[in-house]
């Protein structure tokens, strides 16, 4: 999962480590380490917060996942702009609530914690920043309101695609 993770955030964090590496050898022409330790903190922001809080939210929705006995496959799918999970098996519309909320939730656990244990660290918002992806147009957020609308009419079970 980290791995794909990787991939997916790999060209900004390629950038990243371009600029930290130009830093450096500015920090070396120069004297001045301002820049260095600048990109150096950026790149350990976006290692720890980006790709942290994504594989966090994936893994997530998979640990729930792997609770449901109905689903029978759960494959790991990868687009230009998203990385997602893509369930197989029939779901209640709870379990496909469970589903939706747990990679947000999870993430906005670990936001939380980490505001109050490093308050003077950024790093919180990269996870507290995920609870976006409770918006209805938004993959776990469509998924949220399907599942509400589907219980509204009690349905006995829905498909989830996470």
């Amino acid at each position: 999962m980290l791995a794909a993770v990787a991939t997916q955030v790999g060209p900004l964090l390629a950038l990243l480590g371009v600029f930290t590496i130009a830093a450096g050898a500015w920090w070396a022409v120069s004297g001045d380490v301002v820049p260095a330790h600048l990109f150096a903190r950026l790149t350990a922001l976006a290692l720890l917060g980006l790709m942290g809080s994504f594989a966090l939210h994936e893994l997530a929705h998979l640990m729930i996942l792997r609770r449901i006995h109905t689903v029978c496959e759960v494959r790991l799918e990868r687009t230009a702009w998203r990385l997602s999970l893509r369930p197989r098996g029939p779901m209640t519309p709870l379990e496909v609530a469970a589903v939706a909320g747990a990679g947000p939730g999870a993430c906005a656990l670990v936001g939380v914690t980490l505001w109050v244990l490093v308050p003077g660290s950024a790093l919180h918002w990269w996870y507290l920043g995920h609870l976006v992806a409770l918006v209805p147009p938004l993959g776990d957020g469509r998924a949220l309101v399907t599942a509400i609308f589907a219980a509204c009419r009690r349905e006995p079970s829905t498909t989830r695609r996470a």
